[in-house]
């Protein structure tokens, strides 16, 4: 089940039904909402401290004052993704400037929204995605069926080769492979000569 916030319209019901002397589990029970999660949270957040009581105007002041200075609803200027757009210039990761950025002190910005940023500006049609480390390596999936880890592009199969490599009838055709002991790290590789051997 998710959590939806409190609208609102309950909040206004809630501070009704708390002057009117309801505790919690009965205010819970007319909202239709949890008495812990929603409820208890919602009066310990939002009662004045003079007197404990919920007022519905104040509590959503203080609401729409909370959820403005999120971090969700930061908002990064020109001048912010500029000075982002510099360091990536430099080859430093999003990693890396999100770091330097936060030690200086100039900028609380997450390696994700660099990102973000970085192949929003691609699908723009701009150029940041090239100064990434991995720039030439393709962005994979992480739900492809199909994985190349380990394969080599372009390597040709054994029934494929020529006949004439088969009858070994021509000097020059090598086999090569590679022989690793059990345990070790360390391994051999071994190149025949198709026809002397």
């Amino acid at each position: 089940m998710s959590y939806h916030q409190i609208t609102p319209a309950e909040r206004y019901m809630l501070a009704a039904l708390r002057r009117q002397g309801y505790n919690q589990s009965q205010i819970a029970r007319a909202l239709g909402r949890h008495r812990c999660s929603t409820v208890c949270r919602e009066l310990r957040r939002n009662s004045t401290r003079s007197d404990g009581r919920s007022r519905a105007t104040t509590v959503q002041e203080r609401t729409n004052g909370r959820r403005s200075r999120s971090r969700r609803n930061q908002r990064f200027t020109a001048r912010d993704f500029a000075l982002v757009e510099e360091l990536l210039c430099r080859q430093w990761s999003p990693a890396q400037v999100a770091g330097q950025l936060r030690r200086t002190g100039r900028l609380a910005i997450s390696h994700e929204t660099t990102y973000r940023r970085v192949w929003r500006d691609k699908r723009e049609g701009g150029t940041l995605h090239t100064h990434l480390r991995g720039a030439r390596k393709r962005r994979r999936k992480r739900d492809r069926r199909y994985d190349s880890r380990g394969r080599l592009a372009g390597k040709r199969i054994i029934s494929e080769r020529p006949s004439a490599v088969e009858m070994r009838q021509e000097m020059g055709h090598r086999e090569a492979d590679t022989v690793m002991g059990s345990g070790r790290k360390d391994c051999v590789v071994t190149l025949v000569e198709r026809k002397t051997g």
